[in-house]
């Protein structure tokens, strides 16, 4: 019998969150030449800019993922059994759901509220929306699953 123990399990949900902000507060900093802020702004204020985002936006999506996963697996401590990740489930499901959440936040904040705008960004022609942000909700959640197997400890056997 395999055996969690609770600093297993706490250590695999770090993990992961811990990986998904790394990976995100990176990509938002790589990604930022390509908004209008970028030109006017110090580096200090653009990776304030995506810190901000990271921390406020992107983790929230990365919760919701984790909640969905959660349900697929009816456990909450999922990501601490390895076995989550043979199931495909668990990839198409990360993607299926960061695709929607970039999607749908991307449509808000370019054609409703107008929180930022395009310079050099290479656009979804349908959508009229930046093809980095929605890559990046796939992207990330799979090099976050990824760290988070190979993060993960090896559970300790039961006699």
């Amino acid at each position: 019998m395999i055996s969690y123990t609770h600093h297993h399990r706490a250590f695999s949900v770090a993990a992961f969150f811990g990986a998904s902000f790394l990976l995100h507060l990176t990509w938002e900093n790589l990604q930022s030449p390509l908004y209008s802020c970028f030109a006017t702004s110090s580096f200090l204020q653009c990776f304030w800019i995506c810190l901000k985002a990271t921390v406020t936006g992107d983790m929230l999506f990365m919760l919701t993922i984790y909640v969905a996963l959660a349900f697929v697996h009816r456990d909450p401590f999922w990501i601490a059994d390895r076995s989550v990740f043979v199931h495909l489930a668990t990839w198409v499901l990360a993607v299926l759901v960061g695709v929607l959440l970039g999607i749908s936040f991307e449509l808000w904040a370019i054609h409703v509220s107008h929180r930022w705008t395009y310079a050099g960004m290479p656009i979804i022609p349908v959508l009229r929306i930046g093809i980095t942000p929605v890559l990046q909700m796939i992207v990330v959640p799979l090099l976050t699953l990824y760290a988070s197997f190979w993060l993960l400890p090896l559970p300790r056997s039961r006699s």
